[in-house]
């Protein structure tokens, strides 16, 4: 049986279904800028254009889009996958509003933005009605502790964004001054921490340092490629007992699966060091690092610091 050819003008409604579509997208979308869809002379709105929209309107509400019409202006109330939000949930999504309100413009504020609006493109028709009736609580302290490093984290945020190696000096743990050489990649926001996350292309290691350690912060006169694709020295270490069958891999790591005693070796790459020596010094006696060889001496040099709190 020969297929059937697809017409032009059935190829062209195809088309107009999906501008169609993309105009509502936005949310809410102005009469005249539908029309014109519709309409072959742009300087002439035909009657014959709002029989044609109907159509077309139809063709969206059976496959399960609604659009609602007021006042001149059409709106997307629902999707065939809309999102439907309870109250508390609504909650949830005006409290990331407030926070978003308090970051410092750059790329972490923008990107929240981003990300709110799209979600509230998907709500369903109840959701939105739920949602006008939701108002800020001012119950919740969102005065975040790292307010008072608004200033430095603008300063950084930018300096994510520009293409130069930078010589940073901050205290470690112990309180040392450290430096380094590297790229300032991103401000990332955890709970009561606020940390810089750079790429070191010397040891090829990604490393958060928190904002409140940094001490100086100056731009050399060296270009990086933030395009090019980074190498990121890895990390082996291998789990055994429990551990080993139980572990679930990090999206960064990959293994070859467990061997004949039993053990789990797992090569990681791109994890902020600090946060994987931390894990691996949780799994203890099961745990043990091959390479590379400063990692082994710092953990060696924690389990030091650790067996003389007891007095032993």
């Amino acid at each position: 049986m020969a297929k059937r050819k697809l017409s032009e003008k059935y190829n062209d409604s195809c088309i107009r279904i999906f501008e169609l579509l993309k105009l509502f997208a936005q949310g809410e979308a102005q009469f005249s800028d539908v029309i014109k869809l519709f309409s072959k002379d742009k300087e002439h709105i035909s009657q014959i254009s709002n029989v044609i929209l109907n159509k077309y309107l139809n063709t969206l509400k059976i496959f399960g889009i609604k659009i609602r019409k007021n006042k001149g202006v059409y709106y997307l109330m629902q999707m065939p996958f809309s999102i439907s939000l309870n109250k508390e949930e609504l909650r949830t999504v005006t409290l990331i509003k407030m926070a978003q309100s308090m970051l410092p413009e750059g790329k972490t504020k923008d990107s929240v933005s981003e990300f709110l609006n799209e979600l509230e493109k998907r709500y369903d028709f109840d959701t939105k009605k739920l949602s006008a009736l939701i108002t800020p609580s001012e119950n919740y302290d969102l005065s975040f502790y790292f307010s008072k490093f608004e200033k430095q984290i603008a300063t950084l945020e930018k300096y994510c964004q520009d293409e130069y190696l930078h010589d940073i000096y901050y205290n470690d743990e112990e309180g040392n001054l450290v430096g380094m050489i590297a790229v300032p990649q991103e401000i990332k926001y955890h709970e009561n921490l606020v940390t810089l996350e750079v790429y070191n292309p010397r040891t090829q290691m990604v490393f958060e340092i928190p904002v409140e350690s940094i001490r100086t912060i100056n731009t050399l006169d060296i270009k990086f490629d933030k395009d090019a694709k980074k190498s990121y020295a890895a990390v082996e270490f291998v789990l055994s007992g429990d551990l080993a069958k139980r572990y679930r891999l990090r999206e960064w790591e990959k293994t070859e699966g467990i061997d004949k005693n039993g053990e789990l070796k797992v090569v990681n790459k791109g994890e902020d060091i600090n946060s994987l020596m931390v894990r691996l010094f949780k799994y203890g006696e099961n745990c043990r690092v091959l390479t590379p060889k400063y990692i082994q001496k710092t953990i060696l040099k924690r389990l030091d610091k650790t067996l003389k709190n007891y007095d032993i």
